[in-house]
């Protein structure tokens, strides 16, 4: 999605409406954006927050910095859940990373507010920065520079998500491709095979 607003320099998030662009939007039920300006009612806002890593592409593209988290177990089975927020698919513990923050402090933030587990980001592996176009999400995004990591967890540790989630479960990477999942977790999970090993 490009950004086709002009964006006020005052400090402050500002919410626009998905279809409209009408700065008239508030959170309905369900998860969903309604417009007092067109009555429309959509499962996105156009979000911008400086409290965030964004920018915009040479082509006006709307960029989000995001961290996420392949947690794996000893027997290589990895932590996924199915999430009950737009984009609606299964993935990982992921999230946006704040403006001036580091990655790896994103993602074990992430991992803690996602799911209740606590690895410290020196315990995070890297396993790749990807941009990924395509990779949609509610505040209006559509392609985000993935900053991913492995965390390796005892075999004992439970499978937990809390409100961005539902039925989290340890799966193979096979198991995992075989659900919708995320772009870009389908996409690190591909050019990853050994990941669960």
């Amino acid at each position: 999605m490009r950004l086709d607003i002009a964006v006020p320099d005052d400090g402050l998030a500002h919410d626009y409406c998905w279809n409209c662009r009408a700065e008239r939007v508030a959170r309905a039920a369900a998860g969903a954006w309604e417009c007092a300006a067109c009555g429309e009612r959509h499962e996105r806002v156009l979000r911008v927050d400086p409290g965030l890593a964004w920018w915009t592409g040479p082509d006006a593209e709307y960029w989000h910095a995001t961290a996420g988290v392949f947690v794996r177990r000893a027997d290589g089975r990895l932590l996924l859940f199915d999430r009950t927020l737009y984009p609606y698919a299964w993935t990982v513990p992921a999230g946006h990373v704040d403006a001036g923050e580091d990655p790896a402090a994103a993602a074990s933030r992430e991992l803690r507010e996602e799911t209740g587990l606590h690895v410290p980001a020196s315990r995070l592996r890297p396993l790749e920065v990807a941009d990924m176009p395509g990779d949609s999400c509610w505040r209006g995004a559509d392609a985000h520079r993935w900053h991913a990591f492995v965390a390796d967890v005892p075999a004992a540790t439970p499978a937990t998500v809390r409100e961005e989630g539902r039925d989290a479960r340890w799966l193979t990477p096979d198991e995992a491709l075989s659900l919708p999942v995320t772009p870009p977790v389908r996409a690190l999970l591909q050019r990853h095979p050994r990941l669960g090993a």
